[in-house]
């Protein structure tokens, strides 16, 4: 939960610096001219994606719902309480952003601080500019205010729904499609040269350390999930496990001692990771965005840790068909045997996965998923 321990209030609203607002703009150029694109051939359904906004909707319809008054009061109160919460006004195809104010914070968190700050204005403005587009393409005007935090693992509530892109198992966020489609210009141009046969029977993983803030003391003893499986898997002859980006660590001192491990690796390609067959998915901070999208439009198969959190579409994301699942290290080795064994044992995999993101994860499957997970709130606000 983005909550601010605040040493004094400032009145001063928070604004985003102008090469910020230039990108929202272009990406909001981006999105008009994108609203207009067809239906791809196989696209979901509508009664398919409604499928998936009923699982975010069913638990609010059993819930009463605030009064006006209360609603209002109870978003004006997140708006001023959250660096990471933020007020969508939409009133018929326009959307605003609530005004917010700056936060003021301890001076050795003031310069962390206040760059997540800006960094979550950037999503929200995004956000606002995805709904201007999804809303036109919908052709659909309506009226409604509701919470969104676009931090990585949002704040939960029984009591007034609080939109994000990503929950742990059994919390209440209706969730919207994660931040990465944008930054990922909806993976459009993602190719893979490679077909499954070609591939080497191998497995990899190259990310960053998130998931867990780092000492000295954690990296040394492995308390990261991450951490240790790298250093299960270093010089393992058919897994590649990397750690390629020292984050999250608390010292400097942590910092170099990281990158010191021999499993720290530098930047490695993803068209060199698709020559493994096997793409690994591991949590960080929530659940793995990018990587996912990525590995179910390629022709390798996505080996996917057991996770406690959520993205949207997860529930029309079967295992054994569109990827495979694991909860331990064994577990991996004992698919690269069986591949080793049996060649071509998971080429179905892939393939089904393949369709997968082709039904539910192109740009105009994204868009119509929110137009109607927004107008069935907006239904039941007027319940």
């Amino acid at each position: 939960m983005a909550r601010c321990m605040l040493e004094k209030p400032v009145n001063k609203p928070l604004r985003s610096p102008l090469n910020v607002a230039w990108k929202v703009q272009k990406f909001r150029w981006r999105m008009a001219f994108s609203a207009r694109a067809p239906a791809l051939p196989g696209q979901a359904s509508t009664d398919e994606l409604q499928q998936l906004v009923n699982e975010q909707t069913t638990a609010w319809k059993a819930r009463p719902l605030l009064t006006p008054e209360k609603l209002t009061q109870a978003l004006r109160e997140l708006n001023a309480q959250s660096t990471s919460v933020f007020i969508v006004s939409i009133r018929g195809q326009k959307v605003r952003l609530w005004e917010k104010r700056q936060f003021s914070f301890p001076a050795d968190e003031a310069r962390f601080r206040m760059a997540e700050q800006q960094s979550f204005l950037k999503r929200a403005m995004l956000y606002r500019a995805f709904f201007e587009a999804v809303l036109s393409r919908a052709r659909a005007r309506f009226s409604l205010d509701f919470a969104l935090d676009v931090t990585d693992l949002a704040q939960d509530s029984t009591t007034l729904p609080i939109f994000s892109f990503q929950k742990r198992r059994g919390a209440h966020n209706p969730l919207l499609p994660d931040v990465d489609f944008f930054h990922s210009k909806w993976y459009q141009k993602e190719h893979d040269a490679l077909d499954y046969q070609a591939k080497t029977n191998t497995a990899c993983f190259v990310g960053s350390s998130t998931g867990d803030w780092h000492t000295v003391e954690s990296i040394r003893k492995l308390e990261s999930r991450r951490l240790q499986m790298a250093n299960h898997f270093h010089q393992h002859p058919s897994v590649t496990f990397l750690i390629a980006n020292a984050t999250q660590c608390l010292s400097e001192e942590a910092k170099t001692l990281l990158m010191e491990q021999p499993y720290f690796s530098s930047h490695v390609s993803w068209e060199e990771q698709l020559r493994h067959r096997f793409l690994i998915v591991m949590d960080g901070n929530g659940a793995t965005c990018s990587r996912l999208v990525k590995g179910l439009m390629s022709n390798s198969v996505v080996v996917k840790f057991d996770s406690p959190h959520e993205l949207y579409y997860f529930s029309a994301l079967e295992p054994g068909r569109d990827y495979l699942l694991i909860e331990k290290e064994a577990d991996l080795e004992r698919i690269l045997e069986r591949e080793a064994t049996h060649p071509g044992s998971f080429n179905e995999t892939a393939q089904h996965g393949q369709q997968f993101a082709k039904k539910y994860l192109t740009m105009t499957s994204v868009m119509d998923y929110t137009a109607l997970l927004l107008k069935s709130f907006a239904a039941l606000n007027r319940v």
